[in-house]
């Protein structure tokens, strides 16, 4: 039966849909057989509904722990069917850290980057590496944590500027309220990124909010995202509350701000889409 082109998507229709970017969308189909999209004569690719509850089902397996290696078999199956925690992802960048593998770290994480959505990343990857790696300053663990986060940096900026060559969404400025790291920023702009936000990262900490939105406003951002790794005190509380007030500029909150203040920015407990 021929295909039918009435109601097929493109593959940045899709993208936008499932919030799986199309780097990823074709690594499913080229490395693993996940899709099958037809093409068209100039050689698109065109998605079926069929093809969209396909990445839904593959979305499922993943939030369940599932590597994208192990998925294809798993399809014809409920996701809620079985328990399925694997953490071999996690261990494998762990023995790149662990035996000092620099090279197979980078090459690692440009494969990972390429199959897999980043929050799904954060949560089965990045988060358990950060834990292992914890807080120790001995001078061994001290050499492992920044050879894995200038690596995560790396890989992540060279994401973030490709993805931003590919179209325009959103135009977002990402400030801190508080000093946090390079780390923690880029990933929160990929967190950003992967919500279609092109992020422009502020690396200081500033507070002067009202000027901020002022020079976001004459330049054409409308989304301001804000991070912070501590409790904000009642100055800064005021400053975020002023922009949430601004009719035409978006506020996005890190989900720390979210939790921790809450109560206190009624605009951000009443609208949790707000947080990233």
């Amino acid at each position: 039966m021929a295909f039918n082109t009435t109601h097929a998507l493109t593959i940045s229709q899709v993208a936008d849909q499932t919030g799986v970017n199309p780097v990823t969308l074709r690594a499913w189909q080229r490395r693993y057989g996940l899709l099958a999209p037809e093409r068209t004569a100039k050689g698109h690719r065109l998605y079926s509904q069929e093809d969209v509850e396909t990445i839904a089902h593959i979305l499922q397996w993943l939030d369940k722990g599932v590597p994208i290696s192990k998925v294809k078999p798993l399809l014809a199956h409920s996701p809620a069917s079985a328990d399925t925690g694997d953490d071999s992802v996690a261990r494998e960048l762990i023995d790149c850290i662990h035996t000092f593998s620099v090279k197979r770290l980078g090459n690692v994480l440009d494969t990972l980057l390429k199959e897999y959505p980043f929050y799904w990343l954060v949560e089965h990857a990045f988060t358990p590496v950060d834990q292992w790696l914890g807080d120790d300053e001995e001078a061994v663990r001290l050499l492992q944590r920044d050879l894995w986060q200038s690596a995560v940096i790396d890989r992540c900026r060279t994401a973030l500027a490709a993805n931003a060559k590919r179209h325009a969404p959103s135009r977002c400025w990402l400030v801190s309220l508080t000093v946090t790291s390079e780390y923690q920023r880029v990933l929160m702009a990929m967190a950003l990124n992967e919500k279609g936000y092109s992020v422009t990262i502020l690396s200081s900490p500033h507070q002067q909010l009202n000027m901020l939105v002022e020079v976001m406003r004459e330049q054409g951002a409308r989304t301001l995202a804000l991070m912070a790794n501590r409790r904000l005190d009642r100055a800064q509380l005021n400053q975020v509350r002023h922009c949430l007030a601004q009719d035409d500029i978006e506020v996005v909150s890190q989900a720390f701000i979210c939790s921790v203040h809450g109560d206190e920015l009624e605009e951000l407990k009443e609208n949790k889409t707000l947080c990233i």
